[in-house]
């Protein structure tokens, strides 16, 4: 194979002391002088700690400081591939040797120094010191060790070397990120990946949310049991088992474990939502008899086998879930059965306490009743006024966690327009959280709540408050995003709201100057995880042509390449494919002439549209159906052989270019809030480079949007 790829070593240099590492650190400079990691650089890890676990963690596995340590000696390794082999050594007292990186607890008289704002105990914080023969990273906790370790890769990433000391500690619990697994599916290996990144920020928790369905409300459908539904992890139990609609988009508990593992190896809890009685479609295709008649994704709560329906359900996933804490929903019911919906709250929070012993945790939602009142048992999730109050939940002693849709709130590829108050970006909006209630310089923290209720606010550090999840959903469908898209529209948000719900408001503000450029570089090089999909190195071009006398399926062996890239394909004959099985994409040209991208079993073909469409700034990528300037029909590619140039940006999208002309973009119809506003919106692919098909002789790719010569 002829494989032409313009590389150059690619290691953790310095970059620029300008930037600042996420969450940020402060640093007390000493004299004790700098350290640098050589090729001879030692692990050495306390032997008196080594096996110590956390026991305040909300994980069933919490990680010992050795594991921990056996998943910084990986991350350290990748980022500095000339590193000695060296297994990690566990040793009393301290470290002999200079070159060293040495992991322990402080002393116990110590650790009560790292509390949270609200001044509980905190086994999360972590104290870094350096000298000339190593550095040292003490933690209150196996999981401040771990933390510890993330700001020292960051911090040798940005600047080389680490000199000085810093005290850190988060100010809550509770630094999460929401994905909308019900009406998306995400593979096992992309869930991991999202949380090894998260976890680069400090994040906590990963709230995943399971089962759900495509809104009743949007044409997508002539009959409601068409409507997309899904129920992601599969049940062993073959009479739960009718739930499941499509069985390859699900995880068995094998998976699931796994995930939940991996996730808990890099100091993140995965906290599993089972969405009812609203939302609930999936249970009501199966069993029709439990809706509410005419709100189909509604459960009738009255009767008699919706409680035991969903009791079952619980009874066979709670074994599963290796948390402390689960949420159940109990999200948008209707209000005229209040009563109903308290009653049923109450009665989930009970059964699950007394099967596992765990917490339950729900959305704030809107129950008119003065009959009864949910249980001080029960975690609310505040996501919108209207729906709840969080400082009147407070006030009446809940426990709250903070997801205001104001500012923790995407919907994936498009907002709800015209829903109001909602309009949720497309990409998390990291202004909202810079400028919080449109303040400039005021920087959002975890007590702060919704942009439009500046005097609902929590005091900083109120003890009912554990803390933030910013939330990305699937309203639009499964067909809306790749998964990648997903990543992409949450890479800046859980880098900013993982460092502002990490500071609070104790600890050091963002440096707004060189945000931008601080989270690009610590994003692209997070450790133990490939979202970008870079393509290992430093390259100008990447430039791979059909090996002679080589026919039918060959293997390129480049994975995908994420955003930004310009792809050239010469072919001699139509059809042919370019496919990346690892991230379920393909491109192929048909005989006809059709160029189609396919990601996640959903088919996009090239559509005709004007070239300077997709690019109002209010709405980014979409392109209303009342704009006549594109037609949105099928874009045919008429030469048999020739070249197709290939453009991808995340708000131009896929956009292809033959002989120079503009041909038109990939892209997916949305369907608006209420059916009354309909679009087009950019469909961003990331090129897959790991097999070729047929025709395909040439394939050249360059960072970046440029104009190649064809």
């Amino acid at each position: 194979m002829h494989l032409l790829i313009l590389l150059a070593v690619s290691l953790l240099l310095p970059l620029t002391n300008a930037l600042q590492a996420l969450p940020p650190i402060s640093w007390i400079e000493n004299t004790n002088g700098t350290f640098t990691p050589t090729p001879f650089t030692r692990i050495y890890v306390s032997a008196k700690y080594a096996y110590h676990r956390d026991s305040a963690s909300l994980t069933l596995t919490p990680p010992s400081v050795l594991e921990f340590a056996e998943t910084f000696f990986a991350d350290l390794h990748a980022s500095y591939p000339e590193l000695s082999n060296t297994p990690i050594e566990l040793i009393e007292g301290a470290p002999r040797t200079c070159d060293h990186i040495f992991l322990g607890l402080l002393p116990e008289e110590q650790r009560e120094e790292y509390v949270y704002e609200d001044w509980s105990p905190s086994e999360e914080g972590f104290r870094i010191q350096s000298s000339e023969c190593g550095v040292e990273i003490m933690g209150a906790g196996a999981r401040g060790v771990w933390w510890g370790t993330r700001a020292l890769l960051q911090t040798l990433l940005l600047d080389g070397g680490v000199k000085g000391m810093a005290v850190e500690m988060p100010a809550v619990s509770t630094r999460g990120f929401m994905l909308d697994a019900g009406r998306k599916w995400y593979s096992a290996d992309f869930l991991k990946e999202l949380c090894t990144y998260a976890s680069w920020f400090r994040m906590s928790e990963f709230h995943y949310h399971a089962s759900d369905n495509y809104p009743l409300n949007r044409g997508r459908n002539s009959s409601w049991s068409e409507i997309y539904s899904q129920f992601s992890l599969y049940p062993t139990d073959p009479l739960l088992q009718p739930l499941i609609t499509r069985a390859n988009e699900t995880h068995n508990i094998t998976t699931f474990k796994e995930i939940q593992s991996h996730c808990a190896s890099r100091g993140i809890t995965l906290i599993p939502e089972i969405e009812s009685p609203g939302h609930a479609l999936a249970i009501t295709k199966w069993k029709p008899q439990l809706a509410l008649a005419n709100k189909h994704d509604l459960l009738n709560l009255s009767h008699p086998e919706t409680v035991p329906t969903v009791k079952d359900i619980w009874a066979e996933f709670l074994p599963w879930f290796e948390t402390k804490e689960v949420h159940i929903g109990a999200d948008e019911y209707d209000p005229d059965l209040a009563d109903d919906y308290v009653s049923f709250v109450n009665e989930m929070s009970k059964f699950i306490f007394a099967e596992s012993g765990k917490r339950v945790r729900i959305w704030g939602t809107y129950e008119p009743t003065n009959n009864s009142v949910i249980s001080k048992d029960v975690i609310i999730q505040h996501w919108q006024y209207g729906q709840s109050n969080a400082a009147e939940l407070v006030r009446n002693n809940y426990t709250v966690i903070n997801s205001d849709d104001r500012w923790a709130y995407t919907s994936l590829k498009n907002d709800h327009t015209p829903i109001f108050p909602a309009t949720y970006p497309q990409f998390f909006n990291v202004t909202r959280l810079l400028n919080f209630n449109d303040m400039e310089g005021v920087q959002w923290d975890p007590s702060l709540f919704s942009s439009a209720t500046g005097g609902q606010q929590l005091p900083t550090g109120n003890q009912h408050n554990k803390g933030a999840i910013m939330a990305a959903w699937n309203d639009n469908g499964p067909d809306a995003t790749t998964q990648l898209e997903a990543y992409y529209s949450m890479r800046e948000g859980i880098a900013v709201v993982g460092a502002r719900a990490w500071s609070g408001l104790k600890g050091l503000r963002l440096n707004v100057e060189t945000l931008q450029e601080s989270m690009m570089v610590l994003a692209g090089r997070a450790p133990g995880q490939n979202l970008d999909r870079r393509i290992t190195g430093t390259w100008d071009l990447i430039d791979w042509t059909r090996p002679p006398g080589e026919d039918g399926e060959i293997k390129v062996g480049l994975g995908s390449k994420g955003m930004n890239y310009t792809l050239a394909i010469d072919y001699s004959s139509a059809p042919w494919k370019m496919s990346s099985p690892y991230d379920c994409i393909e491109l192929s040209l048909s005989e006809s002439g059709v160029l189609t991208f396919t990601a996640d079993g959903f088919q996009y073909p090239l559509r005709s549209i004007d070239p300077k469409d997709g690019y109002d700034p209010g709405h980014p990528g979409r392109i209303w159906t009342n704009e006549t300037s594109s037609s949105h029909e099928i874009s045919y590619v008429k030469e048999s052989n020739g070249t197709i140039v290939i453009k991808t940006d995340m708000i131009g999208g896929s956009r292809v270019w033959v002989k120079g002309i503009f041909m038109g973009r990939f892209e997916v119809f949305i369907f608006g809030g209420r059916n009354t506003l309909f679009s087009w919106s950019q469909m961003a692919f990331v090129a897959p480079l790991e097999l070729v098909e047929d025709g395909v002789e040439r394939i050249r790719l360059w960072e970046g949007l440029v104009d190649p010569e064809v």
